[in-house]
């Protein structure tokens, strides 16, 4: 039996018992004012415009396709493509009635079902820190892609996180841990040179960095409970220095005087 990762779940939500969980999840980071513009960055880092053919891999419940479906126009069309047939479900339910040119379909971002060269954009965000081998997709996405057209990836660095006050070395532990709980969480740092080995060229690298001063909306964010209990579990952390831990922070956060950082990367490349 597969062992209980976050990345994991998100690679089989149809089968997990986390699947609510799951969704709102990321229901609560697009509602985000910190996340909000970090996406509503990068699409203009796509350069989308009206009449635009786009690609949304790994689209998730729809959110970030039926933004870009409002910025390509009539003339345009936007797909979303997830594993999930109940994301793609709730994103064909958000779509629907909103005249817009976006549509959904269930399917593999490994091995897309699309011919070669069928859209001037693609975005993918979040998507390859939860896969085995990310360089395959990035392979089917620009073989997807169009001559000129623009793949934009959007990953974090778990590496990069870090909070004040509290003990550094168990923050240190704590971040170490959840980067290891997908397949590579430092996959953000590694888009520049994934893009180059593939040959796109006028590859741009926009760090994105989030700063929250809100223990329990970073808390939420992170899955901090889920990351801290499985940490416990396995004893990479103790308990008593968890219990420490966190009552730095709260008393941090109720004094005014929490910070949480990390760094997200956006990448964009021309085929």
């Amino acid at each position: 039996m597969a062992e209980r990762t976050i990345s994991n779940e998100f690679r089989n939500v149809d089968n997990t018992e986390t699947a609510d969980h799951l969704v709102q999840y990321l229901e609560y980071v697009d509602s985000l004012p910190q996340t909000c513009q970090i996406k509503a960055d990068s699409y203009g880092y796509l350069g989308l415009k009206e009449g635009d053919s786009v690609l949304d891999a790994g689209c998730g419940p729809g959110y970030d396709a039926i933004r870009m479906a409002s910025v390509v126009g009539r003339t345009g069309k936007v797909t979303g493509i997830d594993l999930s047939e109940r994301m793609i479900a709730i994103a064909e339910a958000k779509a629907k009635g909103t005249g817009l040119p976006v549509s959904f379909r269930t399917g593999d971002v490994r091995k897309l079902p699309f011919p070669d060269a069928s859209f001037d954009k693609i975005r993918i965000e979040r998507t390859l820190q939860i896969l085995e081998n990310p360089g395959e997709v990035l392979d089917e996405m620009i073989r997807v892609l169009r001559p000129g057209g623009r793949l934009l990836c959007v990953e974090p660095d778990w590496e990069t996180m870090v909070c004040d006050p509290g003990s550094r070395d168990t923050a240190r532990v704590f971040f170490r841990f959840c980067a290891d709980q997908f397949p590579d969480g430092s996959t953000g740092r590694k888009l520049y040179r994934y893009f180059r080995e593939r040959g796109l060229s006028d590859v741009a690298v926009h760090p994105a960095p989030l700063v929250l001063h809100d223990f329990p909306l970073t808390a939420k964010m992170m899955n901090m409970d889920q990351f801290l209990a499985a940490a416990q579990e396995k004893r990479v952390l103790a308990r008593d220095d968890v219990a420490s831990w966190l009552g730095e922070l709260k008393a941090a956060d109720a004094r005014g005087q929490f910070t949480f950082a990390g760094l997200m990367f956006a990448v964009v490349g021309r085929r």
